[in-house]
């Protein structure tokens, strides 16, 4: 006898009707709960996220569930390679992040004065 048959009959036969139903049920919220959250994240990415010129610049942001899926699956090294990655953002496009990169401007005036943060000149 395995441990299967042994659970099967240690559970009363009027409650397997309602165990089962649970599992099923369990299973069906799981995924609408997976729908819902892929549509929001689809929501958030769509606003624009500024990074510096390649700087920390967010290209995707992965449910913990997938990156755990996958990464179990394939090895966590997985999200290291640009391939997989692309493939993942083709199959997945809710998590495509909007980037923007925004121009850093550096000025230089010369030998003005350094100036602190109350306009005082520094020496």
């Amino acid at each position: 006898m395995d441990g299967l048959e042994s659970i099967h009959e240690a559970i009363p036969s009027e409650l397997l009707p309602q165990m089962l139903e649970e599992f099923r049920t369990g299973w069906a919220l799981r995924k609408v709960q997976a729908k819902a959250h892929a549509k929001l994240l689809g929501k958030l990415n769509q606003e624009e996220h500024n990074h510096v010129e390649g700087l920390g610049e967010m290209t995707m942001r992965i449910p913990v569930e997938s990156y755990h899926y996958w990464g179990k699956r394939l090895g966590y090294d997985c999200w290291r390679d640009a391939g997989f990655r692309k493939e993942f953002l083709r199959d997945n496009p809710e998590c495509r992040v909007n980037s923007k990169a925004a121009k850093t401007t550096v000025r230089v005036e010369g030998n003005k004065p350094l100036y602190d943060a109350y306009g005082v000149p520094i020496s």
